[in-house]
């Protein structure tokens, strides 16, 4: 997925040098596409957390049960509040929230970045010492504070569903100190490759590279504005699926019954489904029903709002490496027991 993810940045890159012209129909199947994967990778997300019921909610009760109860609640006061006094009436807190949404999103994906990098490492058994683990870990935030700048430069114009989304507070100058910064902090990281390379005596796997190869592409060195929205957000779903479905096959091997194709195929549609209902169905009825005409969107606002704040939450806690998921991806399988005739007379037949 990330050597997939370099290349589209290259060709997009190439096209947008050479003038190449897109048209809106192929944006317009470009973001459908999107949609369904993103809804998936949602989807995925709950049935990864909440698969194994309550002892799974008993192990993790911040992130599972009161996280989403308190945000739910917040939301919820919110939409009342605005249904009753009106759109304007909670504008402001509806963008902070929207706002808080985008200032994590880059976060977010550069934890995904790491947490495949390392996966990708023990895979390969590729062993990380301390220091190496927070060069990998931490040379990627300055990639977060340019994605979180993007939504607090003065002059920034955003919007999520008829609400205002940034905050004005820093100046365009600092906007492209922090894009040096970032493309600098490539540097440490690919010490740290050819450091693993030179002790392994051979190319760093590539599930370690890839990923780090396509977040400094698309972070750091964005090309079209308007691409770069539709496709970072898919290319982030489909590594999460890819890694979703081999923790999904790697916990199932230690359960009781079948899990073939047809059984993670019915994974896949209930999550797409399942995170369409949510982020865009639900959402869209409920504006139709209970909404105002030329008003704000509530309840796209508020479905987006806590999907993707517990989405951050869910995954902060379910891909620690020291978890079960984790655990069960880079186990390696025991090795078979011989078998052992019992001592007997040998008895003609």
């Amino acid at each position: 997925m990330g050597w997939l993810a370099v290349l589209v940045w290259l060709a997009v890159f190439a096209s947008d040098k050479l003038g190449f012209s897109r048209g809106m129909p192929d944006l317009a199947g470009i973001y459908w596409v999107g949609v369904v994967l993103t809804a998936a990778h949602f989807g995925l997300s709950y049935h990864l957390a909440y698969s194994g019921g309550g002892p799974a909610m008993r192990a993790r009760p911040v992130a599972l049960v009161v996280g989403p109860l308190v945000l739910a609640a917040g939301l919820g006061g919110i939409v009342l509040v605005t249904i009753q006094a009106g759109p304007h009436a909670t504008h402001q807190a509806t963008s902070a929230l929207i706002t808080s949404v985008y200032l994590m999103t880059t976060w977010h994906y550069i934890k995904q970045v790491y947490g495949v990098g390392r996966v990708g490492a023990a895979f390969a058994g590729v062993k990380l010492t301390m220091w190496d683990a927070r060069v990998l870990r931490f040379g990627l935030y300055p990639l977060w504070f340019l994605g979180a700048a993007q939504v607090l430069v003065r002059g920034a114009s955003y919007n999520l569903a008829g609400y205002s989304v940034g905050f004005s507070v820093l100046p365009y100058d600092a906007y492209v100190a922090l894009r040096v910064v970032a493309i600098c902090s490539v540097l440490p990281v690919v010490i740290v490759f050819v450091t693993l390379g030179r002790r392994a005596r051979r190319f760093p796997p590539s599930l370690l590279v890839a990923p780090y190869a396509a977040a400094f592409v698309w972070l750091g060195l964005p090309t079209d504005p308007v691409l770069t929205l539709l496709l970072l957000a898919p290319f982030h779903a489909l590594q999460y699926l890819a890694v979703g479905h081999r923790a999904e096959v790697a916990v199932a091997a230690g359960r009781p019954g079948r899990h073939g194709v047809l059984w993670w195929l019915n994974i896949f549609a209930g999550a797409a489904c399942g995170g369409l209902l949510l982020s865009r169905w639900a959402p869209q009825f409920l504006d139709a029903r209970f909404g105002e005409a030329h008003a704000p969107l509530l309840f796209t606002a508020a479905f987006f709002v806590f999907l993707n704040l517990h989405h951050y939450l869910i995954d902060a806690s379910i891909w620690r490496s020291k978890g079960e998921l984790v655990k069960a991806m880079v186990r390696k399988p025991a090795p078979a027991r011989p078998v052992v005739e019992p001592a007997g007379e040998l008895v003609a037949g």
